[in-house]
């Protein structure tokens, strides 16, 4: 999807503030005199702690995230069609999905109160196309014993690179950067989807110690890392390129460490993603034998190869894995003011995972609850961030928050309650082998019983910024601390996100 003049336009402020060198040089035509504001009325709000270090790293703006980035009203569909749950009880799986398959774009399927039993997957597969409740005593129940997602939102196939590939130069690009040089930007365009893209080598594994991952002492293998499973491509848009340089819609969420691997700028589509969906208004809950069964429905909502879609204001309850997982593909998707209640499923790996980005990129949850779970928010290996957590709340925590395994990248924990840990840590031969969590991932403002902030070796830094809660060294020591900020006292602004969206408004 090609990004429209306005926003380009909006986005071309990217230079101010953001370690652009010579910035009104480079674009002279793009940048305007104003600082960022849109009509340059806003007032910018200086961010404490976030300033560049030594290195150039700097905490991110995390404020490009969710539903168009921000910059527009989640949208309100008018109904197209009424349904009620059948007057039998009989199943209601095909009544439904024939009212979404025939609806019309940028038109709601509104269910009216009442239970409606669901043998199958509901799969919202169009843009444009809203599931409405009626409210909490609208409830989707998955019947039967099979694990499966009660709804499935989202397109088909995947990612396809493009034929445009660009080595990034410099030895050093640091987190936080809206800007890479290449030997020339002529290739790139305003509206261009790009990915940049790690091919890391042998010596940063070596050099995350994570090929000499201990055993376990319960005998179960642990894997040692290897560089090829390591490649993660973080979706950008191009805003403006001159001469050197390409500007993208989002920052770097990770060093881009020469000494480490090859990074490169590449064009991709995504022809099969849906946009502009949404699940709104509901309750759904999941038929269970006994508190341990795992014959039930997995998931509440799964989201594939989706951009610009949403979740509000749905509460799930007894599925095994969660309320809603972000997976391939999911990409500025906005969760909001939803309850995951009493996962039931064994307590165990894969299982009771509240709200998770599987492999999301730019999404944002917020104000939303998560009960009982083993980790109420969290994320899965090689994450491209940015993503976000705000306000959100875990209540009889199993297990902690934070990044689960394997090298997630930029993430924000703002204003996150738990009565458990929040933690990112090098979790070493836990998992098996999930090894460093992740990297550029901040807590701001967080409560926590617990909480454990470590730096990995090389490549990057974690942050815990006005965090209340007992400092936890976490379940391997000996790991690098990260920075830590006015522990136990918050801090202003009392929202990273909310000033950093507001500092652009």
């Amino acid at each position: 999807m090609k990004m429209d003049r306005n926003r380009i336009m909006l986005y071309s402020i990217l230079c101010l503030g953001m370690m652009v060198p010579a910035c009104s040089e480079v674009l002279p035509e793009t940048v305007p005199d104003t600082v960022p504001g849109g009509d340059g009325g806003a007032e910018t709000v200086e961010i404490p702690y976030t300033a560049p270090d030594a290195d150039g790293d700097a905490i991110p703006d995390f404020s490009r995230v969710g539903y168009r980035w921000g910059d527009s009203p989640i949208p309100v569909y008018e109904t197209a069609v009424t349904l009620a749950p059948p007057s039998d009880g009989s199943d209601a799986t095909a009544m439904i999905q024939t009212a979404l398959d025939g609806a019309a774009e940028n038109s709601a399927v509104l269910l009216g109160e009442g239970v409606y039993n669901i043998s199958g997957t509901i799969n919202m597969t169009r843009s444009g196309v809203v599931l409405r409740g009626s409210g909490p005593g609208t409830v989707l129940k998955a019947t039967g014993t099979s694990q499966r997602p009660l709804v499935w939102l989202g397109g088909g196939a995947s990612r396809q690179l493009g034929n445009t590939k660009v080595r990034i130069s410099g030895d050093y690009v640091p987190a936080g950067q809206f800007y890479l040089e290449l030997a020339s930007a002529s290739p790139f365009a305003p509206g261009d989807e790009v990915v940049i893209s790690w091919v890391p080598d042998d010596e940063w594994i070596s050099a995350l110690k994570m090929d000499q991952i201990p055993p376990r002492s319960d005998g179960i293998a642990v894997p040692q890392w290897t560089a090829a499973q390591y490649d993660i491509y973080w979706e950008r848009t191009v805003v403006a390129s001159n001469g050197r340089y390409v500007y993208l819609d989002n920052p770097v969420v990770m060093p881009l460490d020469a000494g480490y691997g090859t990074f490169w700028l590449q064009d991709y589509s995504y022809p099969n993603r849906i946009s502009e969906s949404g699940i709104e208004n509901l309750s759904m809950v999941s038929e269970y034998a006994s508190d341990e069964d795992e014959n039930h429905s997995w998931t509440a909502v799964e989201i594939y190869a989706a951009e610009h879609c949403w979740v509000t204001d749905v509460e799930s309850s007894f599925f095994a894995f969660g309320c809603v997982d972000m997976k391939y593909g999911a990409k500025n998707i906005t969760v909001s003011d939803c309850v995951c209640r009493d996962p039931k499923a064994q307590t165990s790996g894969s299982r009771k995972y509240g709200f998770y980005i599987t492999d999301g990129q730019q999404c944002l949850v917020k104000d939303c609850l998560s009960i009982g779970s083993r980790h109420g928010f969290s994320s899965s290996a090689r994450v491209g961030g940015p993503n976000v957590f705000l306000r959100c709340e875990e209540q009889g925590g199993l297990g902690d928050c934070g990044p689960h395994q394997r090298w997630s990248t930029g993430i924000l924990y703002d204003n996150v309650r738990t009565d458990s840990r929040l933690r990112v840590q090098d979790r070493s031969n836990m998992g098996p082998g999930h090894g460093w969590a992740g990297v550029t991932h901040v807590f701001w403002n967080c409560t926590a019983a617990g909480l454990t902030c470590q730096s990995p070796w090389v490549t990057g830094k974690n942050y815990c910024i006005g965090c209340i809660g007992a400092k936890d060294e976490g379940d391997f020591q000996g790991r690098p601390e990260g920075v830590w900020e006015s522990h136990g006292v918050n801090v202003s602004p009392q929202s990273l996100y909310e000033q950093q969206l507001s500092n652009r408004k």
